[in-house]
């Protein structure tokens, strides 16, 4: 299906060789899953981009050697042609949406085959049903979560049943149980024989179903393993090659919440409304000193709102109070770091650099200690770079410097390993982990149960805006109080995904 030889493409402009492609060679038969793994800047996307005709037809660069579509030439299709060939999930679902109605970005793609109006009701309600989200039908697009939005742009590409699914991170923004659908879902369509390329770091719910996995590094494949060799990398040597286990970490948390005088960060109370919908309501919760607070649930339970109230960004009832002290709206903003998990919308200098001198005076002592947090981040190298060439996972890293150089005392990262590969999500947990020790008050909200198991000692879960669990100290053992809305949503994920 698809056969690519000494395959290279470079940027235009492009003053790095991080992200291009160098003498590709890789050959894809028809009902394959395809892996794509290695470190963030190592050409994966770029990969995905060749594959769906985007690079040089959309990013502009020099394109050489060959590549084969169902035994056609694919460099001299046009793009309408390719494109019902090869559908795409991008890494930012927000960038291939086309409608403000959920249902109408769904059939959107059918619509342009054109199939006949029965065949895409069809398609659209089996989708849906697969990934159990109907609730998402006839929505406005721009007032769901990150998480939903992916949702819906997955939906939209496999509706239309191309022969060739090509996929960028599909699960960072998915919470445990959605990540569980999409691997039943791409699984059936593995079955009914198209043939998937995924570039991920997460590869637990695709573990029982996937081909080969193909290992990226600068540019080049330095690897292909089998299905069977894949799963037999130790997790030493996986963490070696800078990957994440195929397996998900068991979360076990027990005990009942008690308010103590050590907490930074007091919540009361917390209700917010939007288009006549509660949610938030009455949420309460606290955060220790020193201490990482994870906030998980399904998407669209209302996580990243109550981090945009607690932060100031949104205006809502209730209170919030930092060491004690009650803060308004404004004084909230001036005192916490958020990181949203939109990291394009918080970034405006020329330069990587000039994003730590922006609105400031710079100074030789504020360079040098942000030349400091780039290397510690591993993004020295990128200084002169503008943050817009950045890869999602290098973004997101840099505005984790940028909290970290902030000082402020309450820092919220929404999804701070979205799109993160196993070094550099083990290199952002010890980043957050010494913060916490300076005496900030962390608070992640994610679905990344790797991260949790590594840096959280503590899990806010909420559902439908509501909390349902709060413990500010994670245990060893499983204690009789143990929720069961964790268990089911939150832990367990790879025992299901047998299943």
């Amino acid at each position: 299906m698809i056969e690519l030889k000494n395959l290279s493409f470079s940027y235009e402009n492009a003053n790095t060789e991080r992200g291009q492609l160098q003498d590709i060679c890789l050959s894809v038969k028809q009902g394959e899953l395809v892996l794509l793994a290695g470190k963030s800047g190592c050409g994966k996307t770029t990969l995905t981009r060749v594959l769906n005709g985007l690079c040089p037809q959309f990013y502009p660069g020099n394109l050489t050697g060959e590549y084969c579509l169902d035994g056609e030439n694919a460099l001299e299709m046009s793009v309408h042609r390719l494109g019902a060939m090869v559908g795409s999930v991008f890494q930012d679902p927000r960038s291939q949406f086309f409608a403000t109605n959920t249902t109408d970005e769904m059939v959107l793609g059918m619509e342009n085959v054109p199939l006949e109006r029965p065949v895409m009701e069809e398609r659209l309600h089996e989708v849906c049903r697969q990934m159990d989200m109907e609730r998402l039908l006839d929505r406005r697009i721009y007032p769901l979560s990150s998480g939903e939005k992916q949702m819906v742009a997955i939906a939209s590409v496999c509706a239309t049943k191309p022969k060739v699914l090509v996929l960028d991170e599909p699960s960072a923004n998915l919470d445990s149980e959605a990540v569980v659908r999409l691997g039943s879902l791409l699984y059936r369509l593995k079955m009914a024989g198209h043939t998937i390329v995924l570039s991920e770091h997460r590869f637990h719910y695709v573990q029982e179903c996937f081909d080969r996995m193909v290992f990226m590094e600068n540019g080049v494949i330095s690897e292909i393993y089998s299905r069977e060799d894949a799963l037999s990398l130790s997790e030493g040597r996986l963490a070696a090659m800078g990957l994440r286990p195929f397996a998900v970490p068991a979360l076990r948390v027990g005990g009942a919440f008690v308010s103590g005088q050590e907490d930074m960060l007091q919540v009361s109370s917390i209700s917010w409304t939007m288009d006549h919908r509660q949610i938030l309501d009455r949420i309460s919760f606290s955060a220790v000193r020193g201490k990482i607070l994870a906030i998980a649930g399904p998407n669209g339970a209302g996580k990243s709102s109550l981090c945009r109230v607690i932060t100031g960004l949104h205006r809502a009832s209730g209170t919030v109070c930092l060491d004690g002290e009650y803060l308004k709206r404004k004084r909230r903003t001036r005192q916490s770091f958020f990181v949203q998990q939109d990291a394009v919308y918080q970034l405006y200098a020329p330069t990587v650099l000039g994003e730590f001198s922006l609105g400031k005076k710079e100074t030789p002592e504020m360079k040098t200690a942000a030349l400091a947090r780039l290397s510690e981040m591993g993004l020295e190298d990128l200084a002169a770079r503008h943050p817009a060439s950045l890869s999602g996972g290098q973004k997101q890293r840099l505005l984790l410097a940028l909290a970290a150089e902030s000082g402020r005392r309450l820092m919220v990262f929404d999804e701070p390993t979205s799109g993160l590969d196993g070094y550099h999500m083990r290199l952002t947990v010890k980043v957050l982990k010494d913060l916490a020790k300076a005496g900030h008050c962390v608070v992640l909200i994610t679905h990344d149960m790797d991260l949790i198991s590594a840096a959280a000692d503590g899990v806010l879960y909420i559902v439908n805006g509501e909390v349902r669990y709060h413990r500010n100290t994670l245990r060893d053992k499983v204690n009789k109080t143990y929720y069961q809305c964790i268990a089911n949503n939150v832990c367990n994920t790879s025992n299901r995904n047998k299943d």
